[in-house]
């Protein structure tokens, strides 16, 4: 389903004859989407799924997400590296996964950047601690084999947008780049620079107590 988003709000197309005007405030898109294809609630089971095995860990591993379907949900480029340079500080593993076509983010010489078919990112993230991104697929897919995923939220929400099994390692500043005195609509996306509210310390905050590793 394509999303197209400006100043203005969201707009959501469909090719069904099953009317859908898009996720609504305070529910997920995910509940959304299945009540408009006439899925009961109760139908959506949440599972984790582990059909790949996890690939061999020598070091405590963190995976790095950096890019997004849309750019206004992405980081800043410059906080990756002071983020992967304190894992790396404390003998992690830091591989960053980027999307096919995208340009790199500056990064620390001894992060392993690696390009993975789904599947093989899917193999990598079942030895990790946790993986770190912005509001995307790799996230999704973290959270749907049980890894902790740190997902960056300020251009969307988590209530309506995040990880749907385990949203408590998640940093949500959606509500705060809302403008002063607008009504908060949980399901509406934030183009422009909605992410600059989300720091580096408020990441290795969340890391701190997911991987009860200390802060800078």
């Amino acid at each position: 389903m394509q999303v197209l988003a400006d100043a203005r709000g969201t707009v959501w197309k469909t090719t069904s004859r099953q009317a859908f005007k898009g996720p609504r405030h305070g529910q997920h898109v995910r509940d959304s989407m299945a009540q408009a294809a006439g899925v009961e609630e109760d139908g959506l089971a949440v599972s984790i799924a582990r059909s790949t095995p996890p690939v061999a860990m020598h070091r405590p591993r963190v995976i790095v997400c950096p890019d997004a379907g849309a750019r206004y949900k992405e980081w800043h480029r410059s906080r990756w590296a002071p983020l992967s340079e304190h894992l790396l500080s404390l003998g992690c593993e830091v591989i960053v996964c980027g999307m096919p076509g995208r340009q790199q983010v500056p990064l620390p010489q001894h992060t392993r950047r690696a390009d993975m078919t789904a599947p093989a990112l899917a193999s990598a993230m079942l030895g990790a601690l946790a993986v770190i991104g912005p509001d995307s697929g790799h996230v999704h897919l973290a959270d749907a084999l049980g890894i902790p995923a740190v997902g960056l939220y300020a251009a969307t929400s988590t209530v309506t947008y995040g990880p749907y099994r385990d949203r408590r390692w998640c940093i949500d500043r959606h509500q705060a780049a809302f403008s002063s005195g607008a009504t908060y609509d949980s399901a509406k996306h934030l183009p422009g620079h909605a992410m600059d509210l989300i720091s580096v310390d408020d990441v290795l905050g969340v890391l701190s107590g997911l991987l009860r590793i200390p802060r800078r």
